[in-house]
């Protein structure tokens, strides 16, 4: 039960630092074409606060992961649960960036996941 819990605080983390790094650079722009322009953009879009809080959270999720890994479990079994990100995720983008255009085999998708998920962590 304690792998399984550590396993849905890294992964609610992760999501959390997907949709802040995605917020950070809707508010930053495109970092253009490859080069030492884009470069200096990718730096710079990095000290945006979205941004960084989104690293952040992403390094403290690796955090929780590592307790995870300790905790003597197999990969194969702990490793199948981090795709329930793709739920949380998928939610956290219609409630906090406001993307309301989900066709119906991206949830399909998703539900689909969702059984493959639960059936991994009953095994």
């Amino acid at each position: 039960m304690r792998t399984l819990v550590m396993v849905a605080i890294a992964v609610t983390l992760g999501s959390f630092g997907q949709v802040s790094m995605r917020w950070g650079m809707q508010v930053f722009g495109p970092l253009g074409e490859p080069g030492k322009a884009m470069v200096v953009k990718l730096v710079q879009a990095v000290f945006t606060p979205y941004v960084f809080l989104g690293l952040a959270l992403y390094a403290v999720s690796s955090m929780f992961w590592l307790v995870v890994l300790s905790q003597g479990k197999a990969l194969n079994y702990v490793y199948p649960l981090v795709a329930s990100s793709y739920v949380i995720v998928l939610i956290l983008s219609w409630i906090f960036l406001g993307e309301r255009s989900i066709p119906l085999t991206r949830v399909a998708g998703v539900v689909l996941i969702c059984l493959g998920v639960v059936f991994v962590a009953k095994s």
